[in-house]
């Protein structure tokens, strides 16, 4: 049996700000605007694509330039580790939440429907692989 080809779509991670981390007091009087959504969000968004595989489901954040100085961001969750999927329409987009091993991702996306179908389809398939407990 063959691997279903890995489907993707382009997202948005809500990369969380570290849990002691105090916003500048020069951040708020320069770029208030950016600065009332880091601390309304919690976090940055971080571009990127949201691939899904046989059993995995990969973020690798999109480079913008080819001299960046950090490698892109990336993750890897196991479908198998994967608790609960949600999906919820906003005003122009979709946040979907996946949660796995008490975290939870939060992800924007567009049209995201048919991608969290496949996405609960697999993990649907991967615990009925794995048998009971």
């Amino acid at each position: 049996m063959t691997d279903p080809a890995p489907t993707a779509i382009p997202v948005a991670w809500l990369r969380p700000l570290p849990a002691n981390y105090e916003i500048p007091l020069w951040r708020w009087i320069v770029l208030p605007a950016t600065t009332i959504m880091l601390r309304r969000n919690g976090g940055v968004w971080m571009n990127g694509t949201l691939t899904l595989s046989a059993d995995t489901l990969h973020y690798k954040q999109t480079q913008l330039t080819k001299a960046a100085r950090q490698p892109p961001a990336q993750w890897t969750i196991p479908l198998a580790g994967i608790d609960a999927i949600h999906l919820e329409k906003r005003l122009a987009s979709e946040r979907l939440e996946i949660q796995h091993a008490d975290q939870v991702v939060k992800l924007m996306a567009v049209r995201a429907h048919a991608f969290v179908e496949q996405l609960r389809s697999a993990v649907s398939a991967t615990r009925d692989a794995a048998g009971p407990v």
